[in-house]
């Protein structure tokens, strides 16, 4: 499953791909339990792309040998998706993988949702810092968070676009660590508001999500 189900999918021709060295993208292999961060280096049109993603040995091993893997990415406020098989997996001179050019990309469409104010602790994950913060809000599609940060931290320097990971504890529901991608950031006196996307989703997260937001409508008043 490429998106939620408060979306509308588009399909479109693989040659209709837009994405550029240094794209940030999200990689999803199906039967691994979270998603991994990782960033086109390297491309063939209509060919091959390569990406550098980190991922645990037996992960690489697989798609080594030839594997299935979901991509996904934001091109203009837009969700793109496709599926891929690889070719290879190296670790040397980085971890990389080989994947085939797709054929069709599934175009996004999110529907506006109801968010459901929430006080939830969690974890901001970039690229070379963890940050404590709160998500404010919720919906099925994404939330509202608020971190404190200084001038130098890698949080100042976020902009719309940008991805990164989150790591939250819905109680009951357990704990879920989701790449998100930043709409939008309002900043006041080292206060860092955040509205963010989330950009992949499994059917048990999705799953552990609405069963948090219906649990939080029914107790509130």
């Amino acid at each position: 499953m490429l998106a939620p189900a408060e979306a509308r999918v588009l399909k479109i021709p693989g040659v209709q791909l837009r994405v550029s060295l240094g794209k940030n993208v999200v990689i999803r292999v199906p039967g691994a339990d979270q998603s991994y961060r990782g960033r086109i280096v390297g491309l063939e049109p209509y060919e091959y792309l390569i990406v550098s993603v980190r991922l645990p040995g037996r992960i690489r091993d697989q798609l080594a040998l030839g594997g299935e893997i979901i991509v996904k990415y934001v091109h203009q406020g837009t969700v793109y998706g496709f599926k891929s098989t690889t070719f290879n997996a190296v670790t040397s001179p980085t971890s990389l993988i080989f994947c085939a050019y797709p054929t069709v990309i599934e175009k996004v469409e999110l529907r506006r949702d109801t968010r459901t104010k929430c006080s939830i602790d969690a974890r901001l994950l970039t690229e070379d810092a963890e940050y404590e913060c709160l998500i404010a809000n919720i919906s099925s599609t994404g939330c509202k968070i608020t971190v404190r940060a200084c001038a130098r931290d890698s949080i100042a320097r976020l902009e719309g676009g940008d991805t990164m990971m989150i790591a939250a504890n819905l109680g009951i529901e357990g704990s879920l660590k989701l790449p998100i991608v930043v709409r939008n950031i309002k900043r006041e006196q080292g206060l860092h508001v955040i509205g963010a996307m989330f950009l992949d989703l499994n059917e048990i997260e999705q799953e552990r999500i609405g069963t948090y937001l219906e649990r939080m409508r029914r107790l509130s008043l």
